[in-house]
């Protein structure tokens, strides 16, 4: 594949080279050359039909590409800001060309999918995840998911996330001011697609390039182009065993000791070593994982650790959290798919604090986003932060305002 250098041109020059081969020939119409040299171009890259959701003007604002079985044949959908969106033709034929096609894709990474082996979970080339299911498992036809590497997914900038309304200013500039600046350690939670890795991706663009920064994740969706002194480690599977996993990545951090560690979504076992990193290192500690809020973090945790083969009793989960984690945001997504910044949550011996939430019951009356600021951030917390680096303005220390609104106004 070549799609690396795609920002190069390199795209753009082979292509002018095909089309200029397919123009040669005399046995093409003329309204066929558009399709044909598209054709090629798929199958040059790798990406076969699905070519343009990945080097089109507006690829680089969609996140992953859905196709589904149905009766009438294989249906396409692709994620941009948020949402999910059918597309308006048919990319394949019908059941056995997608079959052939998700054949060939996991041929090219040296999976097999077989009747034998009818899930495949995998990367391509360009560190793409990849997701195909078929044969008897999915009776209607094969169904295929590709969720598109960072390398070719730039980050979001925060200030676009403050544009789309997702959160106010004012929350943007103290994330990055006092948390991202006094190296806090933060935990971004909330159900799929609600923005988590967006939101991350879109905070570490705020880190000090001269920061060594160590990342683990189950697959490679961290990326920060901004980072030069960064290592991404990632899970190995070979055929259907994990060689490395994410306990083993964990571990490998925790004797690292870098100056900031990112860990991918938690989902299980690996909380009892991604737990020890943000316990045993003063650097900050960030991760992601699914709960909507405070009440369904607490009981996830004790769940995730006995995966880990150890016991979180339910009267010391607090105390596990506040180990962990200095502040917690949640992430959320509307009827119409706008994602939002729900809430942000200091972590204190006393319990848990709400800086900032949405206002829900605003919301549901008019339709429109506001956020109430609830609380500043503790004096003691503060002045630690300030103590690693954060810059802490006036507005940080004393709440001026009740209500905050999207781009800084109504």
């Amino acid at each position: 594949m070549f799609e690396r250098s795609m920002a190069g041109g390199v795209y753009a020059e082979i292509e002018s080279v095909v089309r200029s081969a397919v123009l040669g020939r005399h046995d093409l119409m003329p309204e066929e050359i558009d399709d044909v040299v598209l054709a090629i171009m798929g199958q040059a890259s790798g990406y076969g039909p699905l070519l343009e959701f990945f080097v089109s003007q507006d690829s680089l604002e969609i996140t992953e590409v859905m196709v589904n079985p149905s009766s009438a044949g294989p249906v396409v959908y692709y994620g941009r800001g948020g949402q999910q969106w059918r597309a308006d033709r048919a990319y394949f034929k019908n059941n056995d060309e997608l079959h052939s096609y998700c054949r060939k894709i996991c041929e090219d990474i040296g999976r097999p999918f077989t009747e034998d082996a009818p899930i495949v979970d995998a990367w391509l080339k360009d560190g793409s995840r990849i997701s195909v299911m078929g044969y008897k498992v999915s009776p209607l036809g094969p169904a295929l998911t590709i969720r598109k590497s960072p390398l070719i997914r730039p980050p979001l900038p925060l200030e676009k996330l403050v544009e789309f309304g997702t959160l106010p200013k004012l929350a943007a500039d103290l994330l990055v001011d006092a948390l991202v600046k006094g190296h806090a350690n933060l935990g971004v939670f909330g159900r799929t697609d609600s923005g988590k890795t967006a939101f991350l991706r879109a905070l570490g663009q705020h880190i000090d390039p001269a920061e060594r920064v160590i990342i683990g994740e189950t697959s490679y969706e961290l990326s920060f182009p901004n980072l030069k002194n960064c290592i991404n480690l990632t899970e190995v599977v070979y055929g259907s065993k994990k060689v490395i996993d994410m306990t083993m990545i964990c571990e490998a951090i925790n004797r690292i000791n870098p100056d900031r560690a990112l860990v991918g979504e938690v989902r299980g076992g690996e909380i009892v070593a991604a737990s020890e990193i943000a316990e045993s290192t003063s650097v900050g500690f960030w991760t992601t994982g699914h709960a909507g809020g405070i009440n369904e973090l607490r009981s996830r945790l004790p769940k995730m650790f006995a995966r880990g083969g150890m016991s979180l009793p339910k009267e010391y989960v607090d105390e596990q959290i506040a180990s962990m984690f200095h502040f917690l945001l949640f992430l959320d997504k509307d009827s119409r798919g706008r994602r939002a910044l729900m809430s942000l949550v200091e972590v204190t011996g006393g319990g848990y604090v709400t800086i900032f939430r949405l206002d829900e019951e605003e919301y549901a009356r008019t339709g429109e986003r506001r956020w109430i600021y609830e609380n500043a951030i503790s004096e003691s917390r503060r002045a630690r932060l300030a103590f690693r680096g954060a810059e802490m303005k006036p507005e940080y220390e004393t709440k001026s305002e009740a209500y905050l609104y999207p781009q800084g106004g109504k």
